[in-house]
């Protein structure tokens, strides 16, 4: 299954993170390749102590710093992703802020697009998570959610929370 998060509202990747623990619980193997961020995290520490690996291929946000970096990591992070299909080592895929890194330009719709391309002909069930995906991922996947925001504590000036953002 190819299963996109998207939209402005809150729960993308904690969507995707409960979609891998959904998986562990059934034995399926899990890789987490997160874009753009950086940072230790509470997901990243509890999915380490579930046996989900977790790498990190950002730099943070892509408005602040140099764009060719920002570039460099995510091209890092795609040869990630190839190389976790290619190895047949995992079921299951979270691509996580792949659709901002596409629609921030840092990385192209049809190398996305190839990735999902051999995720399916090589049976691995991959997310991806983010805002923005194009309409030709939303065609090429079985699954698209978007979560819409209502309202949200820091429209009103109130900081990401840990344990809730992050």
């Amino acid at each position: 299954m190819i299963i996109i998060n998207e939209g402005d509202g809150k729960g993308k990747t904690t969507a995707a993170i409960g979609q891998a623990i959904r998986a562990k619980g059934h034995g399926l193997r899990i890789k987490i390749i997160q874009f753009i961020k950086s940072d230790p995290s509470g997901e990243v520490e509890i999915l380490n102590k579930l046996g989900i690996v977790v790498e990190q291929y950002g730099i943070g946000f892509t408005s602040k710093g140099d764009k060719t970096l920002h570039r460099a990591a995510a091209e890092r992070g795609l040869q990630a992703v190839n190389q976790a299909i290619d190895s047949n080592d995992f079921e299951m895929i979270v691509c996580d802020e792949i659709n901002y890194a596409v629609s921030g330009g840092l990385v192209g719709e049809n190398q996305i697009l190839e990735i999902i391309n051999k995720a399916r002909e090589n049976k691995i069930h991959l997310v991806l998570t983010g805002r923005n995906p194009t309409a030709k991922m939303i065609a090429a996947a079985d699954i698209v959610t978007n979560m819409t925001k209502v309202k949200h504590a820091f429209d009103i000036g109130i900081e990401a929370q840990a344990g809730i953002e992050f």
